[in-house]
């Protein structure tokens, strides 16, 4: 079957099924089910970079129930080649479970790119009406048992895997990286949540505000200690955040300010307690308690005895001078 190009123009301008990104989860994992029960057990042995290929193609399937990108594309995002994502169709279409069609092509009267309908998509009942699909009759008839309504329905869970690094950055999946890279583990943990990719940059204002505390006196501060301030800063960020409704531009202006508040409290801290590390006792006086010979000793016993007799001498001679001033004093 030949789309025209003004019938694309409006399956692409088609109202998404999906409005969320937990809906867009689910459909996934419905449509990635229905895929592995295509294969059966030969979906295990798949290699990892086609299970990823199959993944993506489910995904771009979930809004509006077709794929219309080229197979070389699909090849080129995972290193495969366009033969393996031929026979990945082809299997699925000979399962009835996707139908195929083709675009008009630009270039000449022919046909263009491949379109893939999923028959399990709650969509594709007015894609069939729209251009007249012809499906078998088990097909409608298990299509028609799938209620529109499948957000209740618990779905089965079939493990996703990690989409490569080139993937498109602008779907859900992408949003849900576990961690953010270049942020500490903790602060990953407690606020990825809360700041989401603006995590990033919060954390980098914090960083920046040490770099400037170290410039500034000179000093290194240890990735533990960096860590804690940062942790501490984003957290009271969010206190503040819960009271007050800020701007992003704000909020890195405020986690640097708090950072670096922090950053020189702990600095000034850590020079108090160096100052007192650094405060020298007196010396004590070394008292030499070795044996000295005999003749040593006795020559230290006589200069006593002479300074000692100096002493007295002196003091006789002040005691002297003293009642001479008084007698001389009391005849004047």
């Amino acid at each position: 079957m030949l789309i025209l190009s003004d019938d694309f123009t409006r399956m692409q301008n088609y109202e998404s099924y999906t409005k969320t990104s937990s809906e867009q989860k689910q459909m996934k994992y419905k449509l990635l089910s229905i895929v592995e029960s295509a294969f059966g057990d030969s979906y295990a042995r798949l290699k990892p970079e086609t299970r990823d290929a199959i993944d993506m193609i489910c995904f771009l399937a979930t809004e509006k129930g077709f794929v219309y990108a080229k197979d070389s594309y699909f090849a080129k995002e995972h290193n495969i080649s366009t033969r393996t994502i031929r026979r990945v169709m082809k299997t699925l279409e000979d399962a009835s479970k996707i139908v195929k069609a083709h675009r008009s092509s630009s270039k000449h009267n022919g046909r263009g790119a491949a379109v893939y309908f999923f028959v399990d998509h709650p969509c594709f009942t007015h894609w069939q009406q729209y251009f007249g699909f012809d499906v078998q009759a088990d097909v409608q008839a298990e299509n028609a048992e799938i209620p529109c309504e499948s957000k209740r329905e618990e779905t089965k869970k079939v493990s996703t895997y990690y989409l490569p690094n080139n993937y498109i950055k602008d779907h859900f999946m992408y949003k849900t990286i576990p961690f953010i890279k270049g942020v500490p583990k903790l602060i990953n943990q407690t606020f990825k949540d809360l700041f989401k990719d603006s995590l990033k940059d919060l954390y980098l204002r914090v960083r920046i505000a040490a770099q400037k505390v170290c410039q500034s006196v000179s000093i290194t501060l240890s990735k533990k200690d960096i860590h804690s301030i940062a942790y501490e800063s984003i957290h009271t960020l969010f206190t503040y955040t819960k009271t007050r409704s800020m701007s992003f531009e704000e909020q890195c202006k405020l986690v640097y300010r708090i950072a670096l508040n922090k950053f020189n409290g702990f600095v000034q801290s850590e020079d108090k307690k160096d100052e007192e590390e650094s405060v020298v006792a007196p010396p004590r006086k070394i008292v030499r308690k070795e044996m000295l010979p005999d003749w040593f000793q006795a020559q230290q016993e006589k200069e006593k005895t002479t300074e000692s007799q100096e002493s007295v001498s002196v003091a006789t001679e002040e005691e002297e001078m003293a009642k001479m001033k008084a007698i001389l004093a009391h005849y004047a």
